[in-house]
């Protein structure tokens, strides 16, 4: 770490649209405590393209030769599931920190292995759960603790993609994996994961859930070729669950033509709603908050205080806007040696709840979280 800046190097951040590109290398620029150094990607010709239109010094197609690289301080994991296993251990090889999209791992062992190598290695290690930066979140969260609706009673989600392909049946090829339930990247593990990790971050962990997982879109068509895949990742979860306070909560994730996200919140002394500006993503969105107290049957809007906002005024939306956020609250961590920002054990916690959802799912039967 050169004069309090750290600089970072980012494995999957092709300039075609991939996570890193669209939302880690936005969010970086924006922070003056950051600088990029590296890039990795599976072709030179994609990392130079990158390097050169961010003016980043180096360029790898070695995932190994950017964590040694001495200007790399932090290690940003940012590419499909089923490479994060063993991309993160590289990473931990070299005695780096390490920032690792979720979901962490395939699985919960792969989650908890990944979480005991870092924690040998002795090196700091983040998860990218950015609901829980937020501002709107962050806002709502001191709210409810400073009781503005009292005891929380109740939490539902109404959320609608148009993003999945139940309602399309089709992907296009750079999608495909997401179908097959082995890869660890779906509607469970990606939409329902860091919705459920959001809930818990606002009000409390679960002490039980049951849950439906369904598959309704079984076959579905790759764009570029016309060839029909056989799904087996779940397009459509159900999740109820009672929380540790006691709270009722329910959200049903399903596709529709035209998207829908609102988080409420009902408590013994008022109500309060998260209500998306986007309608796209839970971890990407911007939300409006909303709420009424007591005897006021009149919903009003909550403008979020200036002071939960981390960034530059530059950057007000889109998918980097969390993203940096979050990268805010590990620069502080970093330097204060704090522990604010979600990290591999807030991963773990979050798969194993997705393992009781599924046995419930398979058993129709509560599960004890």
């Amino acid at each position: 770490m050169k004069q309090n800046k750290i600089g970072v190097g980012i494995i999957g951040a092709s300039s075609d649209g991939s996570w890193g590109g669209i939302a880690h290398l936005p969010a970086l620029q924006a922070l003056s405590n950051f600088r990029v150094t590296a890039v990795s990607t599976t072709r030179q010709a994609s990392a130079a393209e990158t390097a050169s239109r961010f003016g980043i010094p180096h360029a790898f197609t070695d995932p190994y030769e950017l964590a040694l690289h001495p200007d790399v301080d932090l290690v940003t994991v940012a590419v499909k599931v089923p490479e994060h296993d063993k991309l993160v251990r590289t990473a931990l090889k070299a005695g780096k920190h390490v920032y690792c999209e979720y979901p962490l791992g395939r699985t919960t062992e792969e989650a908890t292995g990944l979480l005991q190598a870092a924690e040998e290695k002795g090196v700091r290690h983040f998860v990218g759960l950015q609901a829980r930066t937020n501002p709107a979140l962050t806002y709502v969260k001191d709210l409810i603790a400073g009781g503005y609706i009292g005891n929380v009673r109740a939490v539902h989600c109404n959320y609608a993609l148009p993003v999945y392909s139940t309602r399309s049946k089709q992907i296009n090829q750079s999608r495909v994996y997401l179908l097959d339930e082995a890869n660890g990247a779906n509607q469970l593990t990606i939409t329902a994961g860091h919705l459920l990790d959001g809930i818990t971050y606002l009000v409390g962990s679960f002490s039980e859930v049951s849950a439906i997982l369904e598959t309704q879109a079984k076959q579905v068509k790759v764009v570029e070729t016309d060839e029909v895949i056989q799904a087996t990742s779940p397009d459509h979860v159900i999740v109820n669950g009672i929380l540790a306070n006691g709270a009722i909560m329910s959200t049903h994730i399903r596709n529709t033509h035209i998207g829908s996200l609102s988080l409420e919140i009902n408590g013994t002394e008022g109500d309060l709603r998260l209500q998306s500006k986007e309608n796209f993503m839970f971890q990407i969105d911007s939300f409006v908050v909303k709420g009424a107290q007591g005897s006021n049957k009149k919903v009003e809007e909550l403008p979020i205080p200036p002071q939960y906002n981390r960034l530059p005024s530059e950057l007000n939306g889109g998918p980097a806007f969390n993203v940096a956020q979050l990268y805010s609250q590990i620069y502080t961590d970093l330097l204060e040696n704090t522990h604010q920002a979600p990290d591999f054990r807030t991963a773990e916690a979050v798969h194993e709840l997705l393992d009781k959802i599924r046995i419930a799912a398979k058993t129709g039967l509560r599960q004890k979280v």
